[in-house]
């Protein structure tokens, strides 16, 4: 999900309040990750294209994108599931406060 996405669904009156944690969430997982990977991926890029190049740097920032997005949507390490309990937990205290 990209930022403009991300500030769609934020705004959204559609969205559920649970929806909107739960995108906001994955995506910071993602963010955590892809710097990760970032780092983890160096060795393996190394040789493929040349290290100075614009396509070496494009290629491995889709494919460092690619590979986060996934793992975050696929449970990723876990961050974004205590994250959105944290999050969720804040937004139940502060309705009942409110009442």
């Amino acid at each position: 999900m990209d930022s403009s996405m991300l500030m769609e669904m934020a705004h959204s009156k559609n969205a559920s309040e649970n929806q909107k944690i739960a995108a906001v969430s994955q995506q910071f997982e993602s963010v955590l990750v892809k710097q990760f990977l970032k780092e983890a991926l160096k060795p393996m890029f190394k040789g493929v294209f040349n290290e100075d190049g614009g396509a070496h740097r494009m290629y491995r920032h889709f494919f460092t994108d690619a590979i986060s997005e996934s793992i975050a949507s696929g449970g990723g390490f876990g961050v974004s599931s205590i994250l959105q309990q944290q999050l969720q937990s804040n937004v139940s205290e502060g309705e009942k406060t409110e009442e």
